[in-house]
């Protein structure tokens, strides 16, 4: 069992990162804090959820087998973000008892750019790039895959969804790799909230999907197997 207990140990436990320090390892009520710092910016402070809380794990690609594989793709996490100006004028900054923090976000620390941060926040979605490295969380719903097949007619699709695009393949037509994609807008008159909701049903909703392919295949030239041209 994944145990706040042993990921924080495993923290302490791990070797030092290449090109900055990791120092004060504490967990508390379920949240991570530790602190960065790099040679030539100001160093800070980030807390995270921690899995007891059931919060989405942003920073994993895959379902962590025990805290070491946690850890380790946390590091990964954090190695980009620091190693990309993470601690510089790039990344928003919050004052927190006096110790400046930076801001874990779906997409990564959070950028100090609004208009970055919205466009980002959007595109990768409630849980983030990799779906939060889990399928089923822990009130036992389960999420959609992030690649998952549809049958409509007789036909069978691949439907990937990556952030704020779905992308669909059509798996049993004339020609392979054809098919489409969507990409989920960003419009300064919807709020973020409103854009993760969006995205969530895209993730989910299979009946709207189904409608959307056949749509296009009701758009489709039967001699060639492509969109009919306008």
């Amino acid at each position: 069992m994944l145990t706040d207990q042993a990921i924080v140990a495993a923290l302490r436990a791990a070797r030092p990162r290449d090109g900055y320090t990791v120092s004060d390892v504490r967990a508390e009520d379920g949240e991570l804090g530790l602190t960065f710092a790099h040679a030539g910016a100001p160093s800070a402070r980030l807390r995270v959820r921690l899995p007891s809380t059931g919060a989405p794990q942003w920073w994993l690609f895959a379902p962590p087998e025990d805290a070491t594989d946690w850890v380790g793709q946390f590091f990964i996490w954090t190695d980009e973000e620091v190693l990309t100006g993470g601690l510089g004028d790039s990344r928003a900054r919050v004052d927190v008892d006096g110790v400046s923090h930076v801001v874990a976000a779906n997409y990564g620390w959070q950028l100090s750019d609004p208009r970055e941060h919205d466009r980002f926040t959007a595109l990768a979605g409630p849980f983030g790039w990799h779906d939060g490295g889990r399928s089923t969380w822990t009130d036992g719903s389960v999420s959609v895959p992030a690649e998952r097949e549809l049958e409509v007619d007789g036909e069978r699709f691949l439907v990937s969804v990556r952030g704020g695009t779905t992308e669909v393949t059509w798996l049993t037509g004339p020609n392979p790799g054809y098919g489409f994609s969507s990409t989920l807008a960003s419009s300064g008159r919807t709020t973020p909230e409103e854009r993760a909701d969006a995205n969530a049903r895209l993730r989910s909703d299979d009946e709207r999907m189904r409608d959307e392919l056949r749509s296009f295949l009701d758009e489709i030239d039967p001699e060639t197997g492509y969109l009919r041209d306008d």
